[in-house]
């Protein structure tokens, strides 16, 4: 009999060793390792959750710390022997740089209420900003006019991107990217400066845009 992969399934597995494994047994130790990969990809794993034990458990729900997709668990009962295939995803463009998001699996076992199944890798940002995309520019004299430089370099070819309508700076095509050269000017009237800068990726379509912000001390005359 052929059976076809199926999200959030219950599958019938080998019982070796119930009784001397006494409890819920999760694939890769519950950890699923992505590695290094573009943020507008999305990444999916399934966690194999076999029963060990010589009686049934009880499934109960997902519950999550994170904006992670999970196939729906809501008392579902995993006899001795089975696995239940839990798949989680994180979504393109839902995560930048090195994350870990944690999911828990409850049950009704007293020493197993929760099951901790984690998600981590790192997702490289379409474009890269250095030196970073938050910036403290430090003591600054009201009345006169600023210039920072911040370099954008993309992660893939293809990349396109262009200031957003109210971003007072300059973009500069250079081989590896781009040269983004903001100017802002400080007002006595305020003692905190913070001015952010969008720069929207307009390929590929759906990516997030950027927001540049920096910071400074308004100096008093």
């Amino acid at each position: 009999m052929n059976l076809k992969p199926a999200a959030s399934s219950l599958l019938l597995c080998l019982a070796v060793g119930l009784a001397a494994a006494g409890k819920l047994e999760v694939s890769d130790h519950g950890v699923a390792d992505f590695g290094s990969y573009s943020a507008l990809e999305t990444r999916s794993h399934a966690f194999r959750v076999t029963n060990r034990m010589d009686s049934p458990v009880m499934l109960k729900a997902v519950r999550s710390t994170c904006a992670c997709l999970t196939g729906e668990v809501k008392n579902r009962k995993l006899l001795p022997g089975e696995c239940f295939d839990l798949p989680a995803t994180v979504k393109a463009g839902s995560v930048t740089g090195k994350f870990a998001k944690v999911l828990y699996l409850e049950t009704d076992l007293p020493d197993q209420r929760f099951l901790r199944l984690e998600l981590k890798g790192e997702a490289r940002p379409p474009v890269t900003v250095s030196p970073g995309t938050m910036f403290y520019a430090g003591k600054l004299e009201p009345g006169r006019e600023y210039r920072f430089r911040f370099e954008l370099t993309p992660d893939l070819p293809g990349v396109a991107v262009s200031a957003g309508k109210d971003c007072d700076g300059t973009l500069e095509r250079k081989a590896n990217g781009w040269t983004l050269v903001c100017r802002l000017t400080p007002n006595g009237n305020e003692s905190i400066m913070a001015r952010t800068f969008r720069i929207n990726i307009d390929t590929p379509a759906g990516a997030p845009p950027i927001d540049i912000q920096i910071r400074g001390t308004v100096e008093k005359k």
